[in-house]
């Protein structure tokens, strides 16, 4: 899978474990896409092909339409985004990442459960 880490994820002790399991990961800032508006990000996400986009802002999903997105997004929800605290979650990230369809949206959680995002 070609996966893109958000800018809360640029260490790259949070990229090793996905690229031990085979996947193709770059971040925003290897993109050369830091700064970039939430907006054109996910176009750009799309334009380049990714599969999946792992980010850390649990506000995404709220604020812009990703429905009929052709990657899934996954958010981390941690009381940090220290590398040490999502490394596990990324980790458990890793085994979900081939089951998870295009356009849907899962959170990971840092008590270890899983879920699907749910607007109220």
């Amino acid at each position: 899978m070609l996966i893109l880490l958000d800018e809360n994820l640029l260490s790259k002790k949070l990229k090793k474990p996905l690229l031990d399991a085979g996947h193709t990961v770059q971040n925003v800032d290897n993109m050369g896409w830091r700064g970039v508006k939430d907006r054109e990000l996910l176009t750009l996400i799309e334009t380049h092909g990714f599969d999946a986009f792992i980010s850390a802002d649990q506000n995404l999903p709220y604020q812009q339409n990703l429905r009929d997105r052709p990657f899934c997004l996954i958010i981390l929800v941690a009381k940090s985004t220290r590398p040490d605290i999502l490394l596990p979650l990324i980790i458990q990230t890793c085994s979900l990442l081939e089951s998870l369809p295009p356009s849907s949206i899962t959170l990971v959680h840092d008590t270890g459960e899983v879920s699907p995002f749910l607007a109220s």
